[in-house]
């Protein structure tokens, strides 16, 4: 066992050099056989890599993934029932084919010694489709696998990779202190950062709404925006510009103050309903399953399967309930206002007061919609929370709440291993000075091989030093 050890870790020196093929290839000759000779076929064991044990499993998993989504995509060529039928047992055979290899696969991989090196190849070593093509990693589809969403090893992987973040390249010895820091930052501080400017943001909203500027008889252009006023502004765009946010609120914000410029939100004003709207919207969003969220920072996989019992037992159902019941319910407020409009409004719209029957009757219509909403409510609720609970911490209120929970966990992991990343408000200087050069001037003729030592430069520059204070901080925290 130690021999192959030291075999498999004189090999991985190599890694980084090896010639990888491309994925299209394999995948096209994959169509040629049929499910019972998939597991006779050599078509996975690509010859460049007969010497890499990790980059061949890596290699064999993700083709297998790739198949099996364009086998699930794909539609039956004549539309009769008879085709399609055919074509449903046809894909179930396929995708139960490829399941059984991809275990295979990865079992054959794990009876083996394995150090940390060779799983982070498997899961984040990136393959090229053809020479122009989009890369894709394994890593990319484990939270839609049952088998590698449930798998113990991958999640301690994760779990490692979310903590301690990537491990350093064994080819990168000569630089090992600028290696060393670009690799402070590891997802769990990157989620830290993203998260506190929502925090941030979400403070200076409350502070705002609870004090807003006082309005004056005669003020000048720009006298309500004042520091407080322009870091909500700045927030704003940052969480906008941040790929992965759910910038809903952010951006509900941004539209209230920039439809007032060059005054503020003043509570007489609509836009000021606006930011009430931004306020509630955000709230609930931070008690979401959704990145960045306060449950991945300590124990995800106690935190996280709640947050996903509350979505699927109590706003699953609810959700289904109002749009189940939503046209009767808007006819009957519609009708109940137009009805009731000459007793609240004074409006030239009510030509004639509706009858007091009629009243009555929009009036009980309302009621009862609502009451049969609450009761379809309570009955969906109990039926939605399944009692039987798994071995693992993440099911411990059910398997289903578990898998959704470990693939929100997963796809945060994934989203937030990012090298030399720039968390809001940083992200504001990567799309000024990288993300627009780099789609402007190829227009020009210019290269803009350069931005990528840019990019370094700058977050050497101004993110690492507040990395570097927040893993010394949060030492034994993360």
């Amino acid at each position: 066992m130690a021999d192959e050890a030291t075999e498999e870790t004189a090999l991985l020196q190599d890694v980084s050099s090896a010639h990888l093929p491309l994925l299209r290839n394999f995948i096209s000759r994959l169509n040629s056989i049929t499910p019972e000779n998939l597991v006779q076929t050599d078509v996975l064991q690509p010859a460049q890599l007969s010497n890499h044990r990790a980059l061949r499993t890596s290699f064999s998993i993700i083709v297998l993934l790739l198949f099996r989504e364009q086998k699930t995509r794909e539609k039956a060529s004549q539309y009769s029932p008879w085709d399609d039928w055919k074509h449903e047992l046809l894909t179930d055979q396929w995708v139960k084919t490829i399941d059984e290899n991809i275990e295979q696969i990865w079992t054959t991989f794990l009876g083996t010694f394995c150090s940390s090196r060779d799983v982070e190849i498997v899961l984040w070593t990136e393959f090229l489709v053809d020479e122009k093509g989009k890369a894709f990693r394994v890593i990319d589809f484990v939270s839609k696998h049952p088998k590698l969403l449930n798998d113990r090893v991958v999640e301690l992987a994760l779990k490692y990779r979310w903590k301690g973040g990537a491990l350093l390249d064994p080819s990168s010895s000569r630089q090992y202190l600028t290696s060393r820091y670009d690799v402070l930052c590891t997802p769990w501080i990157y989620h830290s950062f993203d998260l506190a400017s929502q925090i941030a943001f979400l403070l200076l909203l409350i502070f705002y709404v609870l004090n807003p500027p006082h309005p004056a008889f005669f003020s000048l252009p720009l006298e309500y925006i004042g520091y407080r006023e322009v870091v909500l502004i700045v927030l704003s765009i940052a969480a906008i510009l941040h790929s992965w946010t759910a910038s809903m609120p952010f951006a509900l914000t941004l539209a209230a103050f920039v439809l007032n410029l060059p005054s503020a939100p003043l509570p007489s004003e609509y836009s000021f309903n606006i930011l009430l709207l931004s306020l509630v919207l955000l709230l609930i969003q931070l008690h979401l399953p959704l990145c960045p969220s306060p449950f991945l920072l300590i124990r995800p996989e106690r935190c996280l399967p709640l947050a996903a019992l509350i979505v699927n037992s109590v706003f699953g159902p609810i959700m289904k309930v109002l749009l189940f019941f939503l046209p009767v319910l808007f006819l009957s407020v519609l009708f109940l206002s137009y009805a009731l409009s000459d007793v609240f409004l004074v409006s030239s719209f009510v030509l004639v007061p509706a009858p007091i029957p009629t009243r009555e009757l929009f009036f009980i219509l309302v009621a009862s919609t609502f009451i049969i909403i609450l009761l379809s409510v309570l009955v969906l609720v109990p039926t939605s929370i399944s009692y039987v609970r798994g071995y693992s911490s993440w099911d411990q209120y059910s398997a289903s709440n578990g898998q959704m929970a470990r693939a929100q966990f997963y796809r945060s992991v994934v989203r937030y291993s990012k090298p030399y990343p720039f968390p809001p408000p940083f992200n504001i200087l990567y799309f000024v000075f990288i993300l627009v050069p780099a789609k402007v001037l190829p227009y020009f003729d210019i290269s803009n091989s350069f931005l990528s030592i840019l990019e370094k430069i700058l977050w050497r520059a101004i993110v690492g030093p507040f990395v570097v204070i927040v893993r010394f901080l949060t030492l034994g925290l993360s």
